[in-house]
């Protein structure tokens, strides 16, 4: 919801420009209908997924929820090609896990029970695979980059006026900031993979992401990315951990 309401104003214009042709199958029609509907009702075809996703927020998450929320973010993307980065194909891939991340008992027979817990755990793994998955392929990438091993990959950052925020950009001309910059990044990444899964560094680690995505948020003005990572590591947390942010937060409502 999020990202359309930063998208829209943007989309509005792109529209105009960007022709979305309609699928020759009857399937492709039906699931990329609103796509297609957006080159002359994008307005419409935002408030009807906002609405979708607002009703979404008030009943337990469950299967058909999860295919509607993919249904409407294989459809953003559509729309929103043009002004597409890297968090849009990740947030497609963690879409397409979520269909399958249903806890709340849905049948009726034991065996069936069973079936889901084992589904819901597999597509938990998933999520968690994708997101290392991620890191890894960004910090190894990076590694292996002359630029950003020297630091010139920031100096490069600094003249992407449609990215940079001005306050950042006489500071990332610094060549050594800038290379301490590029190895702090590297080795995040990389580590990130590996400290993730041990129960000991798993809260550094996951406050350590928070703290890069949004810094990175505020000095390339891409808040979505940072929200969507974000998010995506309560993945991680076990469900001690959601107990106890349970207790501290509805339990103060209640004691109040």
């Amino acid at each position: 919801m999020l990202r359309i309401l930063f998208l829209w104003n943007a989309s509005l214009v792109m529209v105009k420009y960007h022709y979305l042709s309609t699928p020759r199958s009857w399937p492709g029609k039906i699931v990329f209908a609103p796509s297609v509907l957006a080159g002359d009702h994008l307005s419409l075809v935002y408030i009807f997924f906002i609405t979708l996703i607002i009703i979404g927020i008030f009943i337990p998450w469950n299967y058909l929820s999860g295919a509607i929320f993919f249904w409407i973010t294989l459809n953003l993307y559509r729309i929103t090609m043009p002004l597409t980065n890297g968090a849009d194909q990740v947030q497609i891939a963690l879409a397409g896990c979520m269909i399958f991340m249903v806890s709340t008992p849905y049948f009726k027979t034991a065996k069936m029970m069973a079936w889901q817990t084992v589904v819901f755990n597999a597509s938990v793994l998933a999520t968690q695979l994708i997101i290392v998955f991620v890191y890894f392929i960004s910090g190894w990438d990076k590694l292996m980059t002359d630029s950003w091993r020297t630091g010139d990959a920031f100096l490069m950052i600094s003249n992407l006026q449609h990215l940079i925020n001005p306050f950042f950009k006489d500071l990332l001309t610094n060549p050594i900031l800038n290379i301490v910059l590029a190895w702090i990044t590297i080795l995040f990444e990389l580590t990130f993979v590996v400290f993730v899964w041990f129960r000991s560094t798993r809260m550094f680690t996951l406050i350590a992401g928070i703290l890069f995505h949004f810094t990175i948020a505020i000095v390339l003005n891409l808040p979505e990315f940072a929200l969507m990572m974000s998010v995506s590591y309560l993945v991680f947390l076990k469900d001690s951990a959601y107990i106890f942010l349970e207790n501290v937060f509805i339990g103060k409502q209640v004691e109040s």
